[in-house]
């Protein structure tokens, strides 16, 4: 029912942790003639929702002279008969402009959902991460996303990465994450433990001194709080009515998703594989809602 496609491969901003730019090389576009075949090729197989995938998929075509860029793709995808949903990772702060939020706002076929990493809430660790960004800028953004797309309920809902125990990372600079994620309250937060991964720049050059037991402690402080910042988020969805694209039968129980991408299981005899339908929010909990049809 979902299908994923790839539209940039590589990354060419090298982060210092990530090993992506040594294993999958430089940033390269698809032409959108090659991606706009593919979605119709799933689509024609019974695919209902599209996610386009870049590294830093923002950064989609400023490597093809005259290509579109994200925004228009987004156009050119919609324009696909039969395609119910579409949805695009990772963006990145640097990258993620007014003309994709307006994709965003405008095309109703592109979710309202937007996974942009913020990694850690000091600006010395984002330093020595490479990220190219500040929080106060991360923070500006979030702010921007919602003022554009929160017009009605449920409005927009943001996921973020955080990494723990990046070398050098103080009790201090940890805790400056821990209270930015509690102010943001982002809807989910795709957290972990630093690992130095052989041939990055962080590999190379930063000791990884923080011990393991201490990037374990912080991780289930972050994951704390997300838990209580999620349960909140969804306790609102209580007694609305939500279109859910359903996935598959698990247990018994129908999956599917919202168009902010919360989980919903509903019991149901029927055949709903495949089909958007409204659904009634009957109970709320961090990770996952019930609901009926």
């Amino acid at each position: 029912i979902s299908a994923h496609v790839p539209v940039v491969l590589g990354c060419s901003h090298a982060c210092t942790f990530c090993i992506i730019p040594y294993r999958r090389g430089i940033e390269r576009s698809r032409p959108a003639g090659t991606i706009l075949a593919e979605v119709r090729s799933l689509v024609a197989q019974g695919v209902k929702e599209i996610t386009l995938l870049g590294q830093i998929v923002d950064r989609y075509g400023k490597d093809i002279p005259g290509s579109p860029d994200l925004a228009a793709l987004l156009y050119q995808v919609h324009e696909v008969e039969g395609l119910e949903r579409i949805r695009f990772l990772t963006s990145h702060p640097n990258w993620m402009n007014e003309a994709l939020l307006e994709a965003v706002a405008v095309l109703p076929r592109v979710m309202p959902h937007i996974e942009v990493p913020v990694q850690a809430g000091d600006n010395e660790v984002l330093e020595n991460m490479r990220r190219g960004y500040t929080v106060e800028d991360y923070i500006r953004l979030v702010e921007k996303i919602r003022a554009r797309l929160n017009g009605s309920f449920p409005g927009v809902s943001i996921a973020t990465d955080i990494i723990v125990g990046f070398p050098g990372e103080t009790e201090a600079q940890f805790q400056r994450t821990y209270d930015l994620l509690r102010e943001l309250r982002l809807d989910v937060a795709h957290l972990a433990r630093y690992s130095p991964r052989p041939g990055t720049v962080a590999h190379r050059r930063l000791p990884d001194d923080v011990p393991a037991e201490v990037k374990l402690e912080r991780f289930r402080r972050l994951e704390s709080l997300q838990q209580q910042l999620a349960a909140e988020i969804n306790s609102g969805y209580l007694g609305q009515t939500v279109p859910v694209l359903f996935e598959e039968k698990v247990k018994g129980r129908w999956r599917g998703r919202t168009p902010t991408n919360k989980l919903v299981f509903v019991e149901s005899d029927e055949e709903l594989r495949g089909q958007v339908l409204p659904v009634t929010v009957t109970w709320a909990g961090p990770w996952s809602m019930q609901g009926q049809v």
